[in-house]
């Protein structure tokens, strides 16, 4: 596929999938919430990101999203969870955002070398002659990102897809070509710049870094 025809399959696979994609994170937040009850989120913010990861690969096994896209990563690595679609050669690594740490919410890759390779990507409208592009069996690499609503509470939620360009370095926005707001039913809002401000208040909190960083772990 061409540089335009990918970015055109991101987005419509964005809106075919984005109602499925909705229930999910509905139910795996809800099911997180459940599960950690008792336990204060300000003192223990990385427990329902880390059990919302769980309960959404367990939502997606049970209830395929269809469309030929797989559950696939490592459960073992951090609830590592990615979704592959073997015949347009995307995946896309479900995560949640940290608006608080990193500015524009998009986390970097950190210092694991898997999350480095699969956050560094060709832009996805380079199209110069003669210019190395990659691998062409590397696969499109997609972050699917969601995190909580400042104006609602930890029930409600936001959900985007975004394609990053570089691991990103702490403290600074990760550079992305393509953002993708999906709401549910599947309408999508594109755009190229970051949303939100560096300074934005967390009221959840964020995840560990350090688990987040070490997807090679248990």
């Amino acid at each position: 596929m061409s540089s335009g025809e990918i970015r055109q399959a991101i987005e419509v696979q964005a809106g075919v999938l984005g109602s499925a994609l909705h229930t999910g994170v509905a139910a795996s937040l809800a099911g997180a919430l459940t599960r950690n009850a008792g336990l204060q989120h300000s003192k223990y913010p990385h427990l329902v990101p880390l059990t919302v990861r769980a309960e959404m690969r367990e939502f997606l096994e049970a209830n395929p999203i269809g469309g030929d896209w797989k559950v696939d990563g490592d459960p073992r690595k951090m609830g590592q969870l990615l979704l592959q679609h073997p015949e347009l050669n995307m995946e896309m690594q479900f995560l949640k955002e940290r608006r608080r740490t990193y500015p524009g919410g998009v986390p970097t890759a950190g210092k694991n070398k898997e999350r480095r390779q699969r956050w560094a990507n060709d832009p996805l409208d380079l199209a110069i002659p003669g210019l190395p592009t990659g691998d062409a069996t590397d696969p499109v690499r997609l972050l699917l990102l969601w995190d909580f609503l400042a104006e609602g509470g930890l029930g409600e939620f936001s959900l985007r897809i975004v394609h990053p360009l570089e691991p990103g370095v702490y403290g600074s926005a990760v550079p992305c070509d393509l953002i993708l707001d999906v709401n549910d039913g599947g309408e999508i809002f594109k755009s190229l710049e970051f949303t939100g401000a560096a300074d934005e208040e967390d009221l959840f909190g964020m995840v560990d870094v350090a688990a987040e960083e070490n997807e090679s772990g248990l």
